[in-house]
C-alpha cells in the first residue's frame, strides 16, 4: 500500500513552492487532506484503489458532520487537486473523485445594519485617543466597504485627506481606490495628530493607521474585540463583525441606486457573481416591506 502521508507532504510542498499558493491556502488544503487521511485510516483503504462506494462514504461522512456545502466543496476541491497532482506525476492511474459533483451551495444572505444602527455605532465612540481610533475603524469600514485585511494594512500616509481617497491592496495584490465620506475625513483628521503623538512616545516610527495600546499595528483579533465590546454596550442582538460593515456599505449604496458594476469595483470583487448577492439582499428587503405594507401582501405558511 502506497503511503498517503508521504505523497500528501510532497503535494503540500508542491503547491507551496511550485504553485506559489499563500501559506494560509496551503494550510487549508493540508487540513482538508488530513481529514481525507483520517477517513482512509478508518476504512483501511488505499487511496490509489478507492471504490465508488468508499468515495460516497467519505462524502456522506462530511455531510454527517453538518459542514456547510461550501466547506464540503472546498474539501472535495482539495482532494481532487491532490489526485490531479498524483495523475500528473504518475503516482495514480485514476481519480476516484472524478465523477463527484459539487454540492449546491445555499448561500445565506449577509447580515446588514440599518442606517439607524450604523449611526448608533458611529456615535458610540469616546473622545480619547482609543475612542477616536475606534471611530476611525468604524468610519473607514463603513464609508469604503474595504475588507478588514485592507484596513489592517493601511498606513497613516496612505490616506489623502484632501481628496478623501485611500489606495488599498486587495486580494491578488490588486490595487483600487476607495473613498471616504466627509464625516470619515473629519474623524481621521482629528485622530491623526493624537495618534502621531502617542506613537512618538511608545513606538516611534510605526506607520500603521490603526494602532493598539502599545503603539503598534492592531491585529485582526483586536478589531474583532472592539466590535464585540461596542455592540455589547449598545445592546445589539445581531452578531456584528467588520465584514458586516462591508455588507452594509454595499447594501446601502445599492439602495441609493448605485449600479451593481460600481459596487463590484468599490468592493474589489473579481467576478460580478460575488457582488450579485447584494442585489438579493435588496429583493428580500422589498419583499419584507411589501408583505408588511400591502393589505394582501402577507402570505400564509411561507
Amino acid at each position: 500500500m502506497t503511503e498517503f502521508s508521504e505523497i500528501k507532504q510532497r503535494y503540500v510542498t508542491y503547491i507551496s513552492k511550485v504553485r506559489g499558493l499563500s501559506p494560509k491556502t496551503v494550510l487549508a488544503y493540508e487540513d482538508d487532506l488530513n481529514k481525507f487521511e483520517v477517513f482512509l485510516a478508518q476504512e483501511h483503504a488505499d487511496f490509489l484503489d478507492l471504490s465508488s462506494s468508499q468515495v460516497r462514504s467519505f462524502l456522506a461522512q462530511l455531510q454527517r458532520q453538518q459542514l456547510s456545502a461550501s466547506t464540503v466543496n472546498r474539501i472535495l476541491s482539495g482532494v481532487k487537486g491532490f489526485y490531479r497532482y498524483a495523475l500528473r506525476y504518475g503516482i495514480a492511474r485514476r481519480d476516484p473523485f472524478d465523477r463527484i459533483k459539487r454540492l449546491k451551495d445555499q448561500r445565506s444572505l449577509p447580515s446588514v445594519l440599518t442606517e439607524a444602527e450604523v449611526s448608533m455605532l458611529l456615535d458610540s465612540c469616546g473622545s480619547d485617543l482609543f475612542g477616536q481610533r475606534d471611530a476611525v475603524i468604524f468610519q473607514v469600514l463603513y464609508s469604503t466597504g474595504c475588507r478588514l485585511s485592507e484596513l489592517l494594512a493601511m498606513d497613516a500616509g496612505d490616506i489623502s485627506l484632501k481628496t478623501g481617497e485611500i489606495r488599498v491592496t486587495g486580494k491578488g495584490d490588486k490595487d483600487r481606490m476607495v473613498y471616504l465620506t466627509d464625516e470619515a475625513v473629519e474623524v481621521i483628521s482629528c485622530y491623526l495628530p493624537v495618534r502621531a503623538e502617542y506613537v512618538k512616545r511608545h513606538n516611534d516610527g510605526e506607520q500603521a493607521l490603526v494602532i493598539n495600546t502599545r503603539g503598534r499595528r492592531i491585529s485582526a483579533q483586536g478589531v474583532h474585540y472592539i466590535f464585540e465590546r461596542s455592540c455589547s454596550s449598545l445592546g445589539f442582538s445581531k452578531h456584528i463583525t467588520p465584514h458586516t460593515l462591508r455588507h452594509t456599505f454595499a447594501t446601502h449604496i445599492l439602495d441609493r441606486d448605485a449600479g451593481i458594476r460600481v459596487v463590484q469595483e468599490l468592493l474589489g470583487h473579481e467576478h460580478i457573481s460575488t457582488t450579485q448577492i447584494y442585489s438579493h439582499v435588496g429583493i428580500e428587503r422589498l419583499r419584507s416591506v411589501y408583505e408588511k405594507s400591502h393589505p394582501h401582501g402577507r402570505r400564509k405558511n411561507r
